[in-house]
């Protein structure tokens, strides 16, 4: 860690240098590369970026913390440092933003419509740790399907297999 530190004050990746720019936190690195290196994933109208921007942050405010709280519990944590109670209401709260999720894809295959952008990026990026965290999505079919359509792109595969 103590080479990253020049780069980033808090010494975590991922860290980001592109020329001169260094950039840390992966939501920013996302929304960066997007726009910079765009090869479809930025929304075409600013309407559709701060739609991004929405669920984007969204994922870090509402989904994140309970999912991870549930899988730290429940499978990184050593079993004597797991909290069960921590795990149920962490799993109890999770069912709120995820049904907000699935109300939103309602009706369309990804959250900005018919085309994947870099907002379902960073949704599904934190919505992949359900599975593992012993999470449930069939009570969300939108979600359910749409995970399944994020993580099926070849350009994953591609990233997986590197």
């Amino acid at each position: 860690m103590k080479l990253l530190r020049p780069l980033n004050p808090n010494g975590h990746i991922p860290t980001l240098q592109d020329g001169d720019l260094v950039l840390w936190e992966s939501l920013a690195i996302n929304l960066y590369l997007a726009r910079r290196y765009d090869r479809g994933l930025w929304p075409k109208t600013i309407e559709d970026e701060g739609r991004a921007f929405q669920w984007s942050i969204w994922a870090m405010t509402e989904l994140e913390e309970p999912l991870l709280t549930v899988l730290s519990n429940r499978v990184f944590y050593p079993e004597a440092q797991r909290d069960a109670k921590k795990a149920d209401d962490a799993a109890a709260r999770f069912t709120g933003p995820l049904g907000v999720l699935n109300g939103a894809l309602k009706g369309g295959s990804y959250l900005l419509g018919d085309t994947f952008t870099v907002a379902d990026l960073n949704v599904a990026s934190v919505l992949t740790w359900a599975p593992p965290a012993g999470l449930d999505l069939g009570a969300a079919p939108n979600a359910q399907a749409w995970l399944g359509r994020c993580t099926a792109r070849p350009a994953l595969a591609r990233a997986m297999a590197a």
